[in-house]
């Protein structure tokens, strides 16, 4: 950070409060979609753990969804008051989409708490309180679309945005690439949110029946996490291709310029996902009767997964920048000839791929030890509860890291190459302080979450 730019400014606080709502607004948003899917199974088969699990996540979401309108009317009120030019002009062009938005979010509101709060009294007519989560999900997918159009219009605008129709700046050259990421890690993000409560509870429950039923519950969760973990790269990369196909200035910055070592940590964040997923489910498959047999399957894919991570973490060289130039001999900043491959995005798309295959070949693995073994749902190796910390713990710092990175891909512009960022706080922040900031908005977020986790499931029950 430039030595005359205090720590706290507007960025920051900007930063922390847009940052929070869009954490809020990523786990209401993803969450009720397999919530609606378990009460559905839960109806289908008979397995009242389905239900229980629907409303019990449904609670956690109802409770945070004031939370999530609580920083999105903070972001707004900062905007407003500190980026004036830019939110005159985004309220004025898309004034539409604003309206249409507001609107929506009163009638998802409203089909949020009917969803909950008609839950016993629809318990005879699951069919009708079904397709009230349809709806719900449905309204909350489409808010979701709205705002990313005006997201994704300040770094991809069409030609002459003064003149371009509404259309062409809500359907911009990376709408659909940033509506299918976020809706593949939105899904991912709630389950890991469910799994980290169900650990949460798990560890704090002292009766074997709730004991079990949260091992379980944290299985369904990671099940869901880990699924669309794994569809995520590819949503990512179509992300990023459309990214390319609109500006290789957006591109070069990204991907080997400044912003570059962002990616390489990136690597590292979703590497540990991955590697963290798979341990997971092999401390898990200790708990099935006639599980052990598989172990020598888990170690030789985790061995395989470790060498992915590794091909995708080397760069080409060690320079900060493409205009930095070395202190000393070049060879000093640059890996040996010899594996100069490795820093090719060949190698490392390669590797990214063998990381998917192999996560999805253990996650076969785990369900044929399943069908073919008795699970002991509650005894599982405390161990195996803090990965389902960790996993949540590393998603949430991994979108708290990510997200700044497509606001900066914009360098000095709000909207990119149209209006300019002028206020004092414009800068591309080091690397080490978007981590710090990171690291303060997921220890934020966890906190929040710890307290409705706490307010809703312990404090209730002992009132």
């Amino acid at each position: 950070m430039p030595p005359e730019v205090s720590l706290i400014n507007d960025r920051v606080v900007i930063w922390v409060v847009a940052q929070l709502h869009l954490l809020f607004a990523a786990f209401v948003l993803g969450a009720p979609i397999f919530i609606v899917v378990s009460e559905y199974l839960g109806m289908r088969s008979g397995d009242g753990r389905y239900e229980r699990l629907a409303r019990e996540t449904m609670k956690i979401v109802a409770m945070s969804y004031s939370l999530t309108a609580l920083f999105g009317g903070a972001m707004t009120f900062v905007l407003v008051a500190k980026y004036q030019q830019l939110s005159n002009f985004l309220f004025q062009r898309f004034y539409p989409v604003f309206g249409t938005y507001a609107i929506l979010l009163v009638v998802e509101t409203a089909l949020m708490y009917l969803y909950w709060y008609s839950w016993d009294a629809l318990a005879k007519h699951k069919g009708v309180h079904i397709g009230i989560g349809v709806a719900l999900n449905a309204v909350g997918t489409v808010v979701m679309f709205l705002m990313n159009g005006v997201g994704s219009f300040m770094l991809t605008p069409p030609p002459s945005p003064e003149s371009a129709s509404l259309w062409q700046m809500v359907n911009n050259a990376t709408w659909t690439g940033l509506n299918l990421h976020r809706f593949v890690a939105n899904i991912a993000f709630g389950g890991f949110m469910v799994a980290l409560f169900a650990a949460f509870m798990f560890l704090t429950s002292r009766e074997e029946r709730d004991r079990a039923f949260y091992d379980w519950m944290g299985y369904i969760g990671n099940f869901i996490g880990v699924g669309a973990l794994i569809l995520l790269p590819v949503a990512g990369y179509i992300y990023t291709k459309e990214i390319f196909a609109y500006n290789a200035t957006i591109s070069t910055l990204l991907m080997a310029d400044k912003l570059a070592w962002f990616f390489v940590i990136q690597g590292v964040l979703v590497g540990l996902l991955f590697l963290g997923a798979m341990y997971y489910m092999w401390l898990s498959i200790q708990r099935v009767q006639g599980g052990v047999r598989f172990h020598s399957y888990f170690r030789g894919a985790f061995w395989v997964a470790l060498a992915g991570f590794v091909v995708w973490l080397v760069p080409q060289n060690f320079l900060p920048s493409l205009t930095a130039e070395p202190s000393g001999p070049i060879s000093e900043v640059t890996i040996p000839e010899r594996v100069i491959f490795l820093g090719f995005m060949p190698a490392k798309g390669l590797a990214v791929s063998a990381m998917v295959v192999i996560t999805a070949f253990v996650y076969l693995l785990y369900r044929q030890a399943i069908s073919t073994g008795t699970m002991v749902w509650g005894q599982i190796d405390t161990k195996a509860q803090l990965a389902l910390t960790f996993l949540p713990g590393l998603a949430v710092f991994t979108m708290a890291f990510m997200g700044p990175i497509r606001e900066m891909a914009r360098g000095e512009w709000h909207i990119f190459e149209f209006m300019a960022d002028t206020t004092q706080a414009s800068f591309l922040t080091p690397l080490g302080f978007t981590a710090i900031m990171a690291g303060l908005n997921t220890t934020l977020f966890f906190l929040l979450m710890a307290a409705v986790f706490w307010l809703g499931f312990k404090v209730s029950h002992q009132g």
